[in-house]
């Protein structure tokens, strides 16, 4: 394949994830680990992308970067669907949880129970609108700055919401995660907010399709002593687990 192909091949997977790594762009285009070595530092120097440990991101100031949230809950979707289908098992009855603007999250509330009773805090008006007609969930939105690409709620007002709420669990996206530096979010308004949310939190619980494992991004959220556990699809790679776990993370793999 020519260069110009991979590139632009590259840059249409970056355009639909947000984020790559390496060995997966190696195992998409067929080429060695030095060729997609070059291929990034091609593209990160003519400003299309950030390299990343692992692989790169979509760069901050690209009309690119920070897809829409139909285009973003269109990517491994059955990988989302297993990973929302594990995590609504860990939802006690009576629980106080949070769910972040993220396309997996998404997926979670969707699967939210009928039967047990809850209490819901979202800055996603996306979620507002899943949950908003269900008779056993108290649903409390955070208001806030609205951003219609990620149909999220950020800024002061959002910020300020969520210190009022002791929640026993948040279930958070992300754009990277890895072992040393923890979950990572290429909008810093979902990272800060995360990041205040996480002083309120009895437990965070990170849900990562596996394109997302052994990624970084470019906003750090959470440091690994921080995340709870994990819950990612069957495809994740076996090593990238073993690195989360080491890291003291209790990863959970879900059922196809």
């Amino acid at each position: 394949m020519l260069p110009l192909k991979r590139h632009q091949q590259i840059l249409r997977h970056l355009q639909q994830t947000g984020s790559i790594r390496s060995l997966d762009l190696a195992a998409l285009l067929g080429v060695s680990h030095e060729t997609v070595r070059k291929d990034l530092a091609f593209l990160h120097e003519a400003g299309e992308l950030e390299r990343t440990h692992g692989g790169a991101v979509l760069p901050m100031g690209s009309a690119r970067a920070g897809l829409p949230l139909p285009e973003r809950a269109a990517f491994h979707h059955e990988a989302k669907l297993a990973i929302a289908a594990a995590a609504v098992q860990l939802v006690p009855p009576r629980a106080v949880i949070f769910l972040d603007a993220s396309s997996t999250v998404l997926r979670m509330a969707e699967a939210l129970p009928y039967d047990i009773p809850l209490t819901v805090i979202t800055n996603a008006h996306h979620v507002v609108v899943a949950l908003a007609k269900r008779p056993n969930i108290n649903l409390i939105s955070t208001g806030g700055t609205y951003e219609d690409r990620s149909c999220a709620y950020t800024g002061v007002v959002a910020e300020d919401s969520i210190r009022r709420y002791l929640v026993s669990l948040a279930f958070l996206g992300v754009d990277g995660l890895d072992a040393r530096h923890g979950a990572m979010d290429i909008n810093p308004g979902h990272a800060l907010l995360k990041e205040r949310l996480l002083g309120n939190v009895e437990k965070a619980v990170v849900l990562a399709d596996h394109s997302k494992l052994g990624v970084t991004s470019s906003h750090i959220f959470a440091r690994p002593d921080q995340i709870h556990q994990v819950v990612t699809d069957p495809q994740a790679d076996s090593a990238r687990i073993s690195e989360l776990r080491g890291a003291g993370m209790d990863v959970i793999v879900a059922s196809e």
